[in-house]
């Protein structure tokens, strides 16, 4: 059931991304620090929300990986301790 009711959410999100998309087809410039560029607002729109996504992983993937190390010699730890107990 949860499955089913993250793939709707899924599914409508994406429609709703392209009606947004569809009624903004303006050109705006875009001014990097080394460039600029011009494109459509519903481009930059995918290319922000992109990056935002790309980098909210990378920070949890990374959070994540520290915590498992934590986990794994907070584990060995108590498995050195117990076996000095018994």
């Amino acid at each position: 059931m949860k499955a089913i009711f993250i793939a709707v959410t899924v599914v409508l999100l994406l429609m709703l991304a392209v009606v947004v998309g569809a009624r903004n087809s303006e050109v705006i410039s875009v001014n990097y620090l080394i460039a600029q560029t011009d494109m459509r607002v519903s481009a930059f729109m995918v290319w922000s929300i992109g990056v935002g996504f790309i980098l909210g992983v990378c920070t949890m993937l990374s959070k994540y990986l520290a915590l498992r190390v934590k986990l794994s010699l907070l584990t060995r730890k108590l498995n050195k301790m117990s076996k000095v107990d018994s």
